[in-house]
């Protein structure tokens, strides 16, 4: 096995980590979506998913948490959906845009 640093196996799980709560919170959007999911493409879910990723790391984890993704509409994931210009591998969303979907994440009842 090559050697890795300790930093670099702590920078793995933390990747790991926020995916699998991104993927969490994506089941529940779904879930809360229903029928209009379908309406999404498999381009607009793996935009969703990275700009939660983004998100996710600018948000408490306990806040995290109590984010309720199931109650979440199907034109909140289009603003959501709305910040993701030019977004894509290697492309982050600007500071702006991350803080605007922390705003609409933290305004969901």
């Amino acid at each position: 096995m090559p050697d890795v640093s300790q930093k670099e196996v702590g920078r793995r799980l933390y990747h790991v980590h926020r995916e699998k709560r991104v993927e969490e919170a994506i089941k529940k959007i779904k879930h809360g979506v229903g029928t209009d999911w379908s309406s999404f493409t498999r381009e607009d879910i793996d935009l969703l998913g990275h700009l939660l990723q983004c998100t996710w790391n600018v948000i408490d984890q306990k806040i995290w948490d109590d984010v309720p993704f199931g109650s979440m509409t199907k034109n909140e994931v289009q603003k959501i959906l709305s910040y993701g210009q030019g977004v894509g591998p290697g492309k982050n969303p600007e500071p702006a845009a991350v803080a605007e979907i922390k705003k609409i994440l933290l305004s969901l009842k």
